[in-house]
């Protein structure tokens, strides 16, 4: 059984997905409440071992670190208060803090380590090491994309995707005619644009899944250097309307 490790879990979208496939599931989420939420939804898959809830905040040491939690949307929630001053911040909880390398010494390493934690995504991928590094790898694209991709590139990753997360497009291919299409269509009847995407066979929701696990997600891998260069162009041509993840493997 292949292990998938979902930081910041949220709401299960992705967690429900991995398991679907049939993979073993560690699921990392700082938020109680959520924890609470999985741990009843996935009763069975819990008893059974298939899934591992853990209620914590990735962060440099173990100590008690705070989420300030953001009243416009909860899974925007940040360990850097700076982050969603402008979507109605709500108060804070305290999570404990947990180191990358004491998930890894737990669990082992992961077949795929999906990270999406709202700006502490750093904190995982700069403490990979060529050692202990998941076959595949997903985190959000930030302002620190290409120190992120450095580090990669120097432990051994030499292939990349560059996937938005509104349509799960990888950037090459955002922009193409059948989506324009569709997207004219959903216009025309008034509905505005479509929240469930086909992708790999199965609909994921716009804005809410990380979509397909990078070896079935959409388009065609690309080296490290070519993946630095097309998101500076994309940079330049016009700031993105979306928010992208990166994909990356070896």
């Amino acid at each position: 059984m292949t292990t998938i490790f979902d930081i910041g879990m949220y709401d299960c979208a992705d967690t429900a997905y991995y398991l679907e496939m049939g993979n073993r599931v560690v699921a990392v989420e700082a938020n109680q409440e959520f924890v609470q939420r999985a741990q009843t939804r996935f009763k069975t898959q819990i008893g059974s071992g298939q899934l591992t809830v853990v209620n914590a905040a990735i962060f440099s040491s173990a100590a008690p670190v705070e989420l300030v939690l953001s009243g416009d949307d909860l899974g925007a929630s940040s360990l850097f208060g700076e982050r969603i001053a402008d979507r109605q911040p709500i108060g804070t909880i305290t999570a404990p803090g947990l180191p990358v390398h004491d998930l890894l010494e737990q669990f082992g390493i992961p077949h795929f380590l999906k990270v999406d934690i709202e700006g502490a995504d750093r904190l995982c991928v700069l403490n990979l090491t060529a050692d202990a590094r998941p076959r595949f790898l997903s985190f959000e694209i930030g302002a620190d994309v290409e120190e992120l991709l450095d580090h990669l590139r120097s432990i051994g990753y030499d292939r990349f995707k560059i996937i938005n997360q509104i349509s799960f497009r990888e950037l090459a291919n955002q922009s193409n005619l059948r989506d324009r299409l569709v997207l004219r269509l959903f216009e025309r009847l008034g509905v505005g644009e479509p929240r469930l995407i086909k992708r790999a066979g199965r609909f994921f929701v716009s804005g809410r899944s990380s979509g397909p696990v990078p070896w079935q997600s959409d388009g065609r891998w690309y080296s490290g250097q070519e993946t630095v260069e097309r998101w500076r162009r994309a940079q330049a041509a016009s700031p993105p309307s979306a928010w992208y993840d990166s994909h990356a493997t070896f």
